[in-house]
């Protein structure tokens, strides 16, 4: 009978060979560095594409994600999972492209009827709506997420649109659980009011 303790699963195994990669790349193999990438470059173009309106916009994040984690993979060492900390990296980029535009757009969502706060919590929660709905709804939260500071951004952006747990934000973030989730909370609370002050459609 074989000793099932001593046979690792699937995700052992996959954790084993990431890690290899992983060093293989700080040690300066090109290879290994490109099977990085391709790895995690769509989970990092998602998370940019969070953030920013433009396709090209999310791209030059991802590149400039990647140059970052290659620079910094020679001091990396291993605290958890690597896709931990190649969503922090990219998280601090999303955090760095706000600051730079720093813009504060006005919402100009003016054919929202009736009660924008929960076309926000249905665009948030990605609650099924007909495609017309829907893309109001999405251009609704993307600009009153326009309007939130960086941080309260970036909380909502990844527990609610990307689905991660407060532990992962928190790791993502260099922030503590508890400290996410009361940003996400003021975040939450902060966006409604902004919702509420959409212009509804005159009838």
């Amino acid at each position: 009978m074989r000793d099932a303790a001593a046979d690792p699963g699937p995700a052992e195994r996959g954790g084993a060979e990431e890690a290899l990669l992983v060093a293989r790349a700080a040690a300066g193999d090109a290879p290994a560095f490109d099977d990085l990438v391709r790895r995690f470059k769509d989970r990092v173009f998602r998370l940019a594409r969070r953030f920013v309106r433009s396709h090209e916009d999310a791209e030059e994040i991802v590149q400039e994600v990647f140059l970052k984690v290659h620079r910094s993979l020679p001091g990396y060492r291993a605290g958890g999972p690597f896709e931990h900390w190649i969503l922090r990296v990219a998280t601090n980029a999303c955090r760095d492209a706000l600051r730079r535009r720093r813009r504060r757009a006005e919402v100009t969502v003016s054919q929202i009827a009736d009660n924008p706060g929960a076309w926000l919590d249905a665009a948030l929660s990605g609650a099924s709506l007909d495609a017309a709905r829907a893309e109001a709804a999405r251009l609704l939260a993307a600009d009153l997420l326009d309007l939130l500071p960086p941080k309260d951004r970036i909380v909502l952006v990844l527990m609610d649109l990307e689905g991660m747990s407060a532990a992962e934000v928190a790791a993502a973030t260099g922030s503590t659980r508890a400290a996410v989730k009361v940003r996400a909370m003021r975040a939450r609370r902060s966006l409604r009011r902004l919702a509420e002050r959409v212009p509804r459609r005159r009838t």
